[in-house]
């Protein structure tokens, strides 16, 4: 839960889903659920800031759910105070 999680088991939970991402396994979901979770609020883990690369995206370089990460995408990896 949201409550109990820290920055360094966050880093984990990213490093895992890496680690599945790069070995082309994942972590089995089940999207429509997941929506229906998410419908009332959602309580993400981890901010990532990534380029806007339609190649890639977070939730599938850290094979995490709907909800689990708040993705930033940018043109350019170019950060202002704006932005943040």
């Amino acid at each position: 839960s949201q409550a109990n999680m820290t920055p360094a088991k966050a880093i984990e939970l990213l490093k895992n889903g890496n680690k599945r991402f790069q070995e082309n396994l994942k972590a089995n979901r089940n999207l429509l659920e997941q929506v229906n979770d998410t419908s009332e609020g959602q309580f993400p883990f981890a901010t990532i800031l990534s380029c806007i690369d339609s190649r890639v995206s977070a939730e599938l370089v850290f094979d995490q759910g709907l909800g689990d990460i708040f993705s930033i995408r940018i043109a350019g990896n170019f950060v202002n105070e704006d932005i943040l």
